[in-house]
């Protein structure tokens, strides 16, 4: 017979602590720098440029930054989803025995958050 998988807290703990740390990372540090702030308001250089490649790299640029702003920002946010799902589901891995005995379309049911890629339960997520 296998051994039970038990939970440990103190090492689920330590995931929440680091998935709090890449979110704060995500909303202060990953697109903004001293000298630089990576969003829709970037200025690579001045915004009116009579030359046709200057202006396009101005377009290009401000139209750059604020796809990395939405998509940091929705990455943030499912971080945000995720550590506050692994603070709600904490109780439910402290009474459980054997981990490996418990249903996962159980689990998946009163833990919606945990799947929002949808690949749990046996299932493959829809294309």
């Amino acid at each position: 017979m296998a051994d039970k998988i038990t939970f440990d807290e103190e090492k689920y703990n330590r995931l929440v602590k680091a998935m709090n740390e890449l979110e704060n990372g995500l909303l202060l540090e990953s697109t903004t720098t001293p000298a630089l702030v990576l969003d829709g308001d970037i200025i690579l250089q001045p915004g009116k440029q009579p030359w046709g490649p200057a202006s396009r790299l101005v377009s290009k640029g401000t139209e750059f930054g604020g796809s990395v702003e939405q998509q940091n920002e929705l990455l943030r946010k499912s971080i945000v989803t995720f550590a506050n799902a692994l603070e709600i589901a904490k109780e439910i891995f402290k009474e459980t025995d054997d981990l490996a005995t418990y249903d996962i379309a159980d689990f998946v049911a009163q833990y919606p958050d945990f799947n929002v890629g949808g690949g749990l339960g046996g299932k493959p997520p829809a294309a």
